[in-house]
């Protein structure tokens, strides 16, 4: 059985070298590594955690880490340890007990479905029919487990929501991007269990219709959800470097115990274009390009992303390691949300290592990508209640009415510049008012460049960034062409406490690129081993200002302060093939053309483009032509191509094509 093979390879893992691999090994070695983590989480399993009091809410429980710690250790334990059972049964039934006795925390999206993932293949693999050990949970943890799944969907699973966002192509949410996902697709394996079960089979939910019913039409619901991503520029929170992580644990728990080959067909479908997108602008294995939902600053510190562990598991690359996973605290929520990755059989498919192989030879090549994130307002015929209605108790007033995307004129063309040291890139968006975008993809922004360093394995980073305390949305715009890049703060308010104005805006580097920095008046150079770069002020100039910053932040780089924000920030970065020497890139940057008149800031770039921003809003041009920011392909790069809107995704590498093909049968 499964569970026994897994059992194997820990203990295989004692053999394994713990050096991290180069991205031509990375493949062969997954299993190995991942085995390597396991051995040390059966050996260290996560300590039960108490209910606290919410982050957010004054007042209110905050039950995630008690959910999350405890169901993530019993599906553990069950896949691989049956001695203990009857720990892991105690473990559920606490959960369980828990949510029945405290329904007011059932609206809260916080706590109940971060942990849905671990009941739901729970039980399709050890309940009573389960696919793996029938009936080693037992009968009575099981019926509690059912009971509390019950009142779950009653509540969260939501028909007439899933029609009205399937009017929209699916681009309607409630709630953020990862929450509406978490919520359908723990609804959906709740709904598996019920269905299942001779005592539940018949459940007739609050809304009229059987617990069958609801499943049928969640599945639905769920294909046409994936198909659309794939068909108008997947996530919404677009390369958001945490939330992925629970849309991806999604997707596994639905390769884990789908009895629909179509639906489990998407899914992995899903997770390889995920992994294709980021091997193609990957730096040390971290993804570069436009982000957004970066808070609280986290994407100036090195390997903050979520799914940097599994970028390790897979491909060897990062420090997420095991030595990462060997110094993280009793407590760290980290690795229980890993488990249902590492005791998956899903790898990313060949191509992706065959794309990581590719690029260390591979000329510079641009990664064009058109998404969502403008917002389309509110539809009048969608279901009654306000959006935060709901949420009931735990409505935020930073959160505005539900608001569905404007497709057709979506306003985001996501533009990386991938070189075999470095990439520079950004959203490129026009200059609208913060509140013409839904918030999921103006939140937490973050652009710029990553670039390769000898003797760190992870990437060094120069990036434009307003400081903000917690959470900012829609502070800049840029525009970019090849390795030249320029942006802009954008003053806006979304609430009273989040006002752009308040944020200070300058450039972010690393500080493993302070030694080759110099801070020349308006100039700054960076004379790094890999990269050559220059980032100039148009009409002020850098102060240090370190003391804007976090300790945390401040010893992990240097923040130069714009002296008048206002003003746009240009960043220039090339390969050293590119220039004779660093003093002729020096010279060539000094010698470009900058000129601020009649309202409009004109760029003769490196790149041999003339970049335009303009201080009345007009949308950013390139040679003066305005953007497309809609075009007609979804994705285009040296290795993916796809047409907007068809669902059918080419990737090209190493001689051979392969078709990622959301529209065809299973």
């Amino acid at each position: 059985m499964r569970y026994l093979h897994l059992v194997v390879f820990c203990c295989l893992a004692l053999l394994v070298s713990h050096a991290t691999p180069s991205a031509a090994q990375g493949r062969e070695h997954a299993d190995e590594r991942i085995a390597a983590v396991l051995a040390h989480a059966i050996a260290n399993p996560v300590d039960p955690q108490a209910v606290g009091t919410h982050p957010e809410l004054p007042g209110q429980a905050f039950s995630r880490t008690y959910n999350i710690s405890r169901s993530a250790r019993a599906y553990l334990q069950l896949m691989t340890d049956p001695s203990k059972d009857a720990d892991s049964a105690r473990l559920l039934e606490d959960v369980a007990q828990y949510y029945l006795d405290h329904p007011e925390e059932m609206p809260d999206p916080d706590s109940t479905y971060w942990a849905g993932e671990y009941h739901a293949a729970i039980l399709a693999k050890f309940g009573s029919n389960g696919t793996v050990r029938p009936a080693a949970v037992p009968r009575h943890v099981e019926l509690k487990l059912l009971t509390y799944m019950a009142s779950y969907v009653n509540y969260w699973s939501r028909l007439d929501h899933y029609a009205f966002s399937v009017t929209h192509d699916t681009f309607y949410y409630w709630n953020s991007e990862n929450h509406w996902w978490q919520e359908t697709v723990t609804a959906w394996g709740y709904l598996l269990a019920l269905k299942n079960d001779p005592e539940f089979s018949d459940l007739v939910l609050t809304d009229g219709r059987t617990v069958s019913e609801h499943y049928d039409a969640t599945v639905d619901y769920m294909k046409e959800h994936m198909r659309q991503r794939a068909r108008k520029g997947f996530f919404v929170e677009i390369s958001s470097g945490g939330y992925a992580g629970r849309m991806h644990n999604m997707y596994y728990m639905i390769d884990e115990i789908s009895p629909d080959a179509e639906l489990r067909r998407l899914a992995r479908l899903s997770l390889d274009l995920w992994w294709t997108f980021w091997a193609e602008e990957q730096v040390s294995g971290e993804r570069g390009g436009g982000k957004v939902r970066h808070r609280r600053l986290r994407g100036l510190l090195p390997n903050s992303e979520g799914h940097m562990p599994s970028v390790w598991y897979y491909h060897g690359l990062g420090t997420r390691n095991l030595e990462y996973v060997r110094s993280l605290p009793q407590r760290s929520m980290v690795l229980p949300g890993e488990y249902i990755r590492l005791l998956s059989d899903y790898r990313p498919p060949a191509f992706v290592t065959e794309i990581l192989n590719d690029r260390l030879s591979a000329p510079a090549f641009a990664v064009t990508q058109r998404r969502v994130g403008r917002s389309a307002g509110q539809d009048e015929n969608g279901p009654p209640e306000l959006i935060n209605a709901a949420r009931g108790a735990f409505s935020r007033d930073t959160i505005p009415e539900y608001k569905f995307y404007d497709i057709e004129n979506s306003d985001v063309l996501k533009y990386s510049w991938v070189s075999p040291s470095f990439v520079l890139g950004t959203n490129m968006r026009p200059p609208h008012d913060v509140r013409e975008w839904v918030a999921g993809s103006a939140q937490g922004w973050w652009h710029g460049l990553l670039l390769e360093h000898p003797g760190t394995p992870y990437p060094q980073r120069v990036v434009p960034t307003l400081i903000y305390p917690g959470d900012s949305m829609g502070e800049q715009y840029a525009v970019q062409s090849r390795g030249s890049l320029m942006a802009r703060k954008l003053n806006d308010a979304w609430s009273p406490n989040q006002d752009n104005a308040n944020y200070p805006m300058g450039v972010y580097i690393s500080d493993g690129l302070r030694r080759h920095t110099s801070l020349e008046g308006d100039f700054i150079f960076i004379n790094s081993p890999t990269t050559w770069v220059a980032v100039r002020a148009a009409g002020s100039e850098f102060i240090a200002a370190n003391n804007l910053l976090e300790p945390q932040q401040a010893r992990a780089g240097t923040f130069y302060r714009l002296e008048n924000d206002t003003v746009p920030v240009i960043i220039e970065a090339a390969e050293h093939s590119d220039y004779a020497s660093f003093e002729a890139f020096k010279a060539a940057v000094r010698a470009a053309a900058l000129s601020h008149a009649d309202g409009v800031y004109d760029y003769q770039s490196l790149s041999g483009d003339r970049l335009s921003m303009f201080d009345d809003r007009s949308r950013p041009r390139i040679n003066g032509e305005v953007i497309n920011y809609t075009p007609s392909v979804a994705y285009s790069s040296r290795y993916l191509y796809s047409d907007w809107d068809s669902g059918r995704i080419t990737v090209t590498v190493a001689g051979h094509q392969h078709v990622l093909d959301f529209m065809g049968p299973a």
